[in-house]
């Protein structure tokens, strides 16, 4: 997309954190322009909704420009009940975010962008040529593996009569009161002397609320024997997922930033120097003018060990005090900050990790190997078993074996997922449209068949055409990487030609059936050439490097199964366990209904389309395989016309 197609050139939706930073990066590097950004932000930004603390050189913080911002920093640490120690190159800072919010706003002011004081209702790609979406983010659905807690906390600003606070020394987690079966702590910020942030936090499944946190902030106070006055209150509450964000298919120009854009630690909830990071790497991608922007990068091993700790902390919450506990007291804080920042090597890490509690840290990687094992044999296509069954069955001779799990598998969801397009279409339906939709229906279907009296080599082409389009777009649909226009008639065109040319005999004995003659004015040995699979084999380099999804190689290595098996076996696997199993999957996603109440609400169709096949098959003259694809290709094409104004919404 170019600006010239584009409202503006920066649409930021929400004005938080993330997109504060980004602003202000954008502005630092001279990429902003007078009346080319708009903001959709229902809050106007006036207060002091959250605070944000995070550790960072003080050289680094300089050369950020983002030191006039900051309201206090620590140069020391208390952790648990360990000594204080010094952060050496490092400072622990504290940023209102009233103060970035009016930094923000003041350059917003001076580009003269416009602030829409709403929600954006629906994503448009026109909107911007770059647009940036900080909207909370929704997660996958937990799981053994993948667990959801939460970081929930509630705290005072107060002032104490008497000095009772160190303001050079922060305390990070001090496991003062009872866990009570969660991981909870009290965390410090002292201003000065006799002003201090006190806020009980608790990582788990269950929120703390408001009376449990000021019933441990009180007995803290009072064991400071001095009276207090208290100033603020803050509350807040952060996803800890090791699961990621749902991917929202949002167009190509839009980037999710902040916790949607996968730049909150799992395992601390600290965000702050990940979103400025991923801020620079955007903002240094559009200074070199480059068409996808660079994100910050992800280390993977970082990843296992957060999704290790979750999974002990969903399981067994009360270790949580331990695990820390252990963490801080045979390492040195600053280690450990740089651990928990992703900035160590895996030796260093093998020693942090030697000192924590080791065997709840293997049970919990032995359980996360079995559920990935397990997870990972649940993604395998089931055309791929089915395939392997038909090899067993053709190796002793009796490949009609296989037929009853083909036919089961027609009537499960080969046919029913072709017969729910009236409720994508009409979600509402009431009786008239559903009379003027099955009119329509049947309209489409004859003149299909009518075609086919008419011009069967036409009608053939044109089948092939539509055939080609929807089986790429359902495989790519789910698989998700639908990135342009005609990905969807690369890959269908593939898959087809391969299934067609490696049974090419049978294909001729099909074609002469369905009264299609013509013949391909080839050399023989180039007919035999194309019609071996490793030719295909080769060919499948172009999908697989334009797509670059394993379920592109995993579909190439079925295919070259499916070459050993006869025709109508083949096809029956592809479509069935394939194709229909995709679009099954793609329509349990985006509707309202589960299989079961899909498959009931599909039956009557479902009936209604063998009835229709008894009597078109009762009446032809030729029973054969060839009159079948002719009334599936009848059956199809209203089906396909349906689902490709479904998948492009």
């Amino acid at each position: 997309m170019t600006s010239d197609t584009a409202t503006y050139e920066y649409a930021f939706i929400g004005m938080g954190c993330a997109n504060s930073l980004l602003l202000l990066e954008l502005h630092r590097a001279g990429l902003l322009h007078k009346g080319q950004i708009v903001v959709y932000e229902p809050s106007l930004k006036e207060q002091n909704d959250r605070t944000f603390c995070f550790w960072l050189e003080p050289k680094v913080m300089q050369e950020t420009g983002l030191d006039g911002l900051v309201t206090h920093s620590w140069s020391h640490v208390k952790c648990a009940n360990e000594q204080i120690q010094q952060l050496e190159d490092k400072r622990y800072y504290y940023i209102r975010s009233e103060t970035l919010y009016s930094r923000a706003k003041e350059i917003l002011a001076q580009y003269e962008a416009t602030w829409i004081p709403q929600q954006l209702e629906r994503p448009r790609k026109n909107l911007a040529r770059y647009v940036f979406d900080s909207r909370p983010p929704r997660f996958e659905k937990s799981t053994t593996q993948k667990a959801v807690l939460s970081q929930s906390f509630y705290g005072w600003i107060v002032h104490t009569e008497k000095p009772v606070f160190d303001p050079h020394v922060f305390t990070m987690m001090d496991f003062v009161f009872p866990q009570n079966g969660h991981t909870q702590f009290l965390y410090i910020l002292p201003f000065d002397q006799q002003t201090a942030l006190i806020e009980p936090t608790r990582f788990g499944s269950e929120i703390m609320t408001e009376s449990q946190a000021e019933q441990y902030i009180v007995k803290y106070l009072r064991e400071l024997q001095t009276p207090y006055e208290i100033k603020e209150k803050e509350q807040g509450c952060i996803p800890m997922a090791s699961s990621a964000p749902l991917d929202e298919n949002l167009p190509s120009n839009w980037y999710r930033t902040g916790a949607a854009g996968g730049q909150l630690k799992p395992s601390t909830g600290y965000s702050f120097v990940r979103s400025l990071t991923d801020a620079q790497q955007m903002a240094d991608s559009l200074s070199l003018k480059r068409e996808k922007l660079a994100r910050r990068n992800r280390i993977g091993r970082f990843d296992y060990y957060d999704r290790l700790l979750l999974q002990i902390l969903s399981r067994t919450p009360h270790r949580g005090k331990a695990i820390f506990e252990r963490l801080f007291a045979k390492n040195h804080a600053v280690r450990v900050l740089d651990f928990l920042d992703e900035k160590t090597r895996p030796l260093e890490e093998f020693k942090l990790m030697s000192s924590l509690p080791i065997g709840w840290f293997v049970s919990a990687a032995l359980r996360d190997l079995l559920w990935t094992l397990r997870s990972k044999a649940k993604q395998i296509s089931p055309a791929l078993l089915v395939v392997l069954l038909c090899l067993c069955v053709q190796s002793i001779g009796q490949i009609s074996w296989v037929w009853p799990i083909l036919l089961i598998g027609f009537f499960i969801v080969g046919l029913p997922h072709g017969a729910l397009d009236h409720l994508h279409i009409l979600p509402d339906i009431t009786r008239q449209q559903l009379l003027k939709y099955v009119v329509w229906y049947l309209i489409l279907g004859m003149s299909v068949l009518a075609f086919w009296f008419v011009s069967p080599i036409l009608a053939l082409f044109f089948f092939l055409i539509y055939s080609v389009w929807h089986f790429g777009q359902a495989d790519l649909q789910i698989w998700r990487c639908n990135r342009a226009i005609w990905h969807p008639f690369l890959w269908g065109s593939y898959y087809l030609m391969f299934l067609l040319a490696t049974h090419k005999n049978e294909v001729g004995i099909l074609l002469t059936q369905m009264h299609v003659g013509f013949s391909l004015q080839w050399s023989h040995e180039a007919l035999t050439f194309i019609s071996k699979w490793p030719f295909w084999c080769i060919m499948g380099i172009i999908p697989l490097t334009i797509l670059k999804s394993w379920r592109v190689a995993e579909a190439i290595l079925i295919l070259v199964l499916l070459s050993q098996v006869p025709l109508l076996e083949s096809f029956a696997t592809f479509f069935i366990f394939q194709h229909s199993v995709n679009g099954w999957k793609h329509l349990v996603t985006e509707l309202p209904y589960d299989s079961k109440s899909l498959w009931l609400h599909a039956l009557p169709f479902t009936l209604g389309s063998i009835v229709l096949f008894a009597g078109y098959f009762y009446f032809i003259e030729a029973k054969n395989w060839g009159i079948v694809f002719v009334f599936l290709s009848a059956l199809s094409f209203p089906h396909v016309f349906f689902m490709n104004r479904f998948y492009k919404k």
